[in-house]
C-alpha cells in the first residue's frame, strides 16, 4: 500500500465562518476547501469542537439534518458539511491516519491534538441506512456536548489569562439546564456551565432567556460564571402555616430530606408525611420531586409537614435565586434522576500489516544455479534449503493472514452485536425514564389516598353537633397558635339545606369545605382574597343583579372551596343584616342557586 502524502504546505486564509475565534454559527458551513477545513481542525489554539458531516455526491442534502444539529449545538460547536468524493479524498491526505471522514457519516473533532494520536477518541459515526439517522444524530450531539462540558475543551484552551467583571444577555439555555450561552456587551458569545453556579440545580430553574446577568468572564477558558449566588435563609419572609414548595433531596424509609433553598435541608419524619404508621417515606416521595409543605415555626426553629395539605390549596412562590430568574422551585417541575448511561467499550481487532516474503528470489537463484551448475554445484543444496524455508514461511504468513481475516470478521460481528446492545440500552433508558415518571405519579396518588384514609368519621350522631365539632377541630388545626386569639370563629348559623349538601360530598370535599368555612368565619382579608369571595348574581353576566332577600338586607355570596379541578366546589352563604353568616350550601361551580 503506498504511503500517504503528508502535505503541510501553508493553507490559504480560511473563510470567516471557519475562523477558530469566530462566534459559533447557528447554520452549518457547506463544502469548504479541504485545505481550509484541515487547517481549522489541526489548529492547536481552537477552542470549540468541530462537527464534520459528510454526504454522498448524488444527495442534495446529507442524511443527517445538519441545520438541526447546528441549532442544537448553538454556541457550543461549529458544524461543517463536506461532499464525499475528491474533497474527502484530499482531506484524508491532509489529516493523520484514521481521522478522516467518508460516505454518509459524522465525526466530532475536539479542540487540542489528542485526537490526532488517538483516532478512536473521536469516533466516526456512520449512517448505514435511513433508520440510523436518529441514533447517529443523538450520538453526534452527545459527543459534542461531552467534549464541550466534560473538561476536554478546558485542557485544550490556553492557560487562563485572568478574569474580568462582565454583564451579558442570556441568549439560550439547554433544555436540560446543563449549559447556557451568554452574549457579552462586546458581542462575544461564551459558555455558562451549570457547574459554575455551585447550586446543583439546572440553569433554567434560576435563569430565563433574555435576562441580563452579571458575573466574571475567564478570558483564557472563555467561560462565564454568574456572580456569587447567596440563597436566602430557609422560609425567609414566610409565616407560620404558610404552604411553600420544597425539593426532595433524599428519601429513606423513616424520613426524607427536603430543601426550601439550595444548600439547606430539613429532615422530615414519616409522621409528618403520612398519618399511616405502616407507610414508608420511600413509598410516598421521589428524590428530585417538588412537593408542597407547610411551615411550622417553634422557638426559632422551622419544622416542615405534609400532613393536612390539599392539592388545590394555593402554594406560595419559591424565592428567586437570581433577580429576574423566576422562582427556583415550581410545583410539578420535578428533577427526577436521569437514567444511567451505558458505557460501551469499543471492540475492534488490532490492525496488523502482513509483510509477505516472495519465493521469487529463490526461483531466480535456482535459475542462476542451473546456468552455472558446474561452478555452483556445491551451493545448490544450500539454495534448495533456503527455498524450502521460504515456502514454509510463506505458508505460515498465509495462515496468519487467514487468522487476521477471521479476526476482522469477528470484529465486525462484534461491532454489529454492540450496535444492537447500544440500541437496546437506549430503549431500556427510555423505558426506565417512563417508569420513574409513572412511579412518581403513583406516589403522588398514594399520598392522596393516605389523606383520604386519615379523614375523620362522624363523631356525633346529631348532624349539627357533629358539624360544630368538626368545624372547631379544623379551626384548631388550621390556625397557628400565635394567631388563635386574633382569628377566632365568628357567629354563624346553618341554612336549611346546608348540612345535606355538605354530607353528600366525599370526605375529601367535606374536609376542603370545612377549611374554606374557617377562612370565611375568621374574617381574615388575606385568606378570603385567596378564596376569591364575591357576590352571587342572578345571571352569569357581570351586570346582573345580586341575589338578595329580606328586602335586600341579606346578600348571597360565594367563594372557592377548590380550584383548577373538574366540577370544582363552591361555598354559598348569606351575609345577614344582623351581622351573622348563614351557611347556605356546598355546590359545584356552575350552580347559581342561593
Amino acid at each position: 500500500m503506498p504511503k500517504r502524502r503528508r502535505n503541510r504546505q501553508p493553507a490559504a486564509p480560511m473563510p470567516a465562518a471557519l475562523q477558530p475565534d469566530a462566534v459559533a454559527p447557528t447554520r452549518p458551513s457547506s463544502d469548504p476547501k479541504p485545505q481550509d477545513l484541515a487547517a481549522l481542525l489541526l489548529d492547536h489554539s481552537r477552542l470549540r469542537p468541530v462537527v464534520v458531516i459528510s454526504r454522498f455526491s448524488d444527495e442534495d442534502s446529507p442524511r443527517l439534518d445538519s441545520e438541526s444539529i447546528a441549532l442544537e449545538l448553538k454556541g457550543i460547536a461549529d458544524v461543517v458539511v463536506i461532499t464525499n468524493g475528491p474533497a474527502t479524498y484530499e482531506l484524508e491526505q491532509l489529516l493523520p491516519v484514521d481521522t478522516h471522514i467518508f460516505g454518509s457519516a459524522a465525526r466530532v473533532y475536539p479542540p487540542g491534538m489528542k485526537w490526532t494520536k488517538d483516532p478512536y477518541s473521536s469516533p466516526l459515526r456512520l449512517v448505514r441506512s435511513r433508520a440510523d439517522v436518529g441514533t447517529v444524530t443523538a450520538r453526534i450531539i452527545s459527543d459534542a456536548e461531552d467534549v464541550a462540558f466534560s473538561g476536554g475543551w478546558k485542557t485544550a484552551s490556553p492557560a487562563s489569562k485572568g478574569s474580568s467583571a462582565e454583564t451579558g444577555l442570556v441568549k439560550s439555555i439547554a433544555r436540560d439546564g446543563s449549559r447556557a450561552v451568554v452574549e457579552l456587551s462586546s458581542g462575544l458569545q461564551v459558555f455558562l456551565p451549570e457547574e459554575s453556579t455551585g447550586l446543583g440545580v439546572p440553569l433554567h430553574w434560576i435563569l430565563r432567556e433574555g435576562m441580563t446577568v452579571s458575573g466574571d468572564f475567564d478570558t483564557g477558558k472563555q467561560i462565564f460564571s454568574v456572580a456569587a449566588i447567596k440563597p436566602p435563609a430557609p422560609a425567609e419572609g414566610r409565616d407560620d402555616g404558610d404552604l411553600v414548595p420544597a425539593l426532595v433531596r433524599s428519601v429513606g424509609r423513616g424520613s426524607a430530606d427536603l430543601a426550601l433553598v439550595p444548600g439547606h435541608s430539613h429532615t422530615v419524619a414519616i409522621s409528618s408525611i403520612s398519618s399511616n404508621e405502616l407507610d414508608s417515606a420511600a413509598d410516598l416521595l421521589t428524590e428530585g420531586e417538588v412537593v408542597a409543605v407547610r411551615i411550622h415555626r417553634s422557638s426559632g426553629h422551622i419544622r416542615l409537614s405534609m400532613l393536612d395539605v390539599d392539592d388545590s390549596e394555593p402554594v406560595l412562590s419559591a424565592p428567586e435565586l437570581v433577580p429576574g430568574g423566576g422562582p427556583w422551585l415550581v410545583p410539578g417541575r420535578d428533577l427526577l434522576p436521569k437514567a444511567p448511561d451505558v458505557s460501551v467499550t469499543r471492540l475492534s481487532a488490532p490492525v496488523q500489516t502482513v509483510h509477505s516474503q516472495s519465493p521469487g528470489s529463490g526461483s531466480s537463484a535456482l535459475k542462476s544455479v542451473e546456468l552455472a551448475l558446474a561452478a555452483e554445484r556445491a551451493k545448490r543444496q544450500e539454495l534448495e534449503h533456503q527455498v524450502a524455508g521460504l515456502k514454509s514461511a510463506n505458508q505460515e504468513h498465509q495462515v496468519h493472514a487467514a487468522e487476521l481475516d477471521a479476526d476482522v470478521m469477528l470484529s465486525r460481528q462484534q461491532a454489529a452485536e454492540l450496535l444492537g446492545v447500544q440500541q437496546e440500552a437506549g430503549r431500556l433508558r427510555t423505558e426506565l425514564a417512563a417508569a420513574n415518571k409513572q412511579l412518581s405519579d403513583l406516589r403522588k396518588k398514594l399520598r392522596g389516598v393516605r389523606k383520604e384514609e386519615a379523614a375523620p368519621e362522624r363523631m356525633f350522631l346529631d348532624p349539627v353537633e357533629d358539624f360544630d365539632f368538626r368545624l372547631s377541630l379544623t379551626w384548631a388545626l388550621q390556625i397557628p397558635a400565635a394567631d388563635k386569639n386574633r382569628l377566632t370563629l365568628g357567629r354563624y348559623r346553618l341554612g336549611e339545606d346546608f348540612l345535606e349538601s355538605l354530607y353528600e360530598q366525599p370526605q375529601e370535599k367535606q374536609r376542603k369545605a370545612l377549611k374554606a368555612i374557617v377562612d370565611l368565619l375568621v374574617k381574615d382579608p388575606a385568606r378570603l382574597s385567596l378564596r376569591e369571595a364575591h357576590q352571587l348574581r342572578t345571571h352569569a353576566s357581570g351586570g346582573s343583579e345580586v341575589v338578595a332577600r329580606n328586602n335586600g338586607q341579606d346578600v348571597c355570596w360565594r367563594l372557592y372551596i377548590e380550584q383548577n379541578v373538574a366540577a370544582a366546589r363552591r361555598l354559598h352563604y348569606w351575609k345577614c343584616g344582623d351581622g351573622e353568616i348563614e351557611l347556605s350550601r356546598v355546590a359545584v361551580h356552575d350552580v347559581t342557586q342561593a
